[in-house]
């Protein structure tokens, strides 16, 4: 028997998707699939997988992609869900702890990688708006849908910028902790 559960989280709240995901590997429900905000489990044993995410550093299809997916195959590690860079992992649960960076300064690294992502389109927004907003000074009744959806996506984006800060302002002061 097989569930499906939708859940949004942006891309700065991983942490917090990866607690989620594993709590549910504890109460018996194995992460199978995942896409956006849809996640597909079937029932585990409990606590039988860990899960992680990352935001990898190679396109599909490449090489670069494919040898760390060697990497992680040699380590136990499978991919159950990808959205385009951004890949969801489990390992069966041996005892050992399963980690994706060596560090924190590495995870911070990560997250840094996030942030500019989140900053670079941001910015493309911001100017689609200003732009939105001077034609619809202009010609105010058909260029409304396409203010909202502008301002819509500001939102969004500045959302996940918001999360990617607070993370990266954690990470930093873990590794401080771990100096």
């Amino acid at each position: 028997m097989r569930k499906v559960e939708w859940h949004f989280w942006t891309l700065g709240q991983y942490r917090q998707e990866e607690q989620w995901l594993n709590k549910k590997a504890e109460e018996g429900w194995a992460l199978i699939s995942a896409f956006a905000v849809r996640y597909e489990f079937e029932p585990c044993t409990p606590g039988e997988y860990t899960y992680k995410i990352m935001f990898t550093d190679y396109m599909p299809g490449t090489e670069g992609r494919q040898n760390f997916e060697s990497f992680l195959a040699e380590n136990g590690i499978e991919e159950v869900g990808r959205y385009h860079r951004w890949a969801y992992y489990r390992k069966k649960n041996d005892g050992t702890p399963f980690e994706l960076f060596n560090s924190t300064a590495e995870e911070l690294k990560h997250a840094n990688k996030i942030k500019s992502l989140a900053s670079m389109v941001m910015t493309i927004i911001t100017i689609c708006l200003v732009i939105e907003l001077i034609c619809f000074l202009h010609n105010p009744l058909i260029l409304l849908p396409a203010l909202i959806i502008v301002a819509t996506g500001f939102a969004f984006v500045a959302k996940v910028h918001s999360d990617c800060v607070k993370l990266v302002k954690e990470l930093e002061r873990e590794n401080r902790l771990f100096e």
